[in-house]
């Protein structure tokens, strides 16, 4: 994981399924998530980031985002929102109780992992199919 430091903070930078620049302080992950959530550790929170199951947002205009993820049927959830353009910062990382599974943070899903590879699998057979190429362009063989 790279790290940085901006006046004296130590910063981790990380990627996510959605964005290329994710960032969390050190501080943030030493003051706030390991007390608060002690079950969590940096290689969740990199792991979810990475290879979410779900991401949540509220609403189209909500700049927050809230990616899951399971594990042996415990579900993990990295808050991220908007830090400057182009960058997000994780806010926490918390263990989804069973009250809080369903919420209106779940309104509006931009990723599920099930579909996104269902999608890519049609997308790479069609992409393997010539035919398809030919009716999709209107091209005689």
């Amino acid at each position: 994981m790279d790290f940085y430091y901006e006046d004296r903070f130590l910063i981790f930078k990380l990627k996510s399924k959605l964005h290329e620049k994710v960032i969390l302080y050190n501080r943030n992950y030493r003051k706030h998530i390991k007390i608060s959530h002690p079950d969590v550790s940096l290689k969740y929170i990199r792991e979810i980031l990475d290879d979410p199951d779900y991401v949540y947002k509220h609403s189209k205009n909500s700049k927050t985002y809230y990616y899951e993820k399971n594990y042996n049927n415990i579900t993990y959830r990295v808050v991220i929102s908007k830090y400057k353009k182009h960058v997000k910062c994780v806010i926490t990382c918390y263990k989804v109780e069973l009250n809080d599974r369903f919420t209106k943070k779940h309104a509006l899903c931009v990723y599920d992992k099930e579909v996104y590879l269902k999608e890519k699998e049609i997308e790479e057979e069609f992409e393997n199919n010539i035919s398809y190429f030919y009716e999709l362009f209107n091209i005689v063989e």
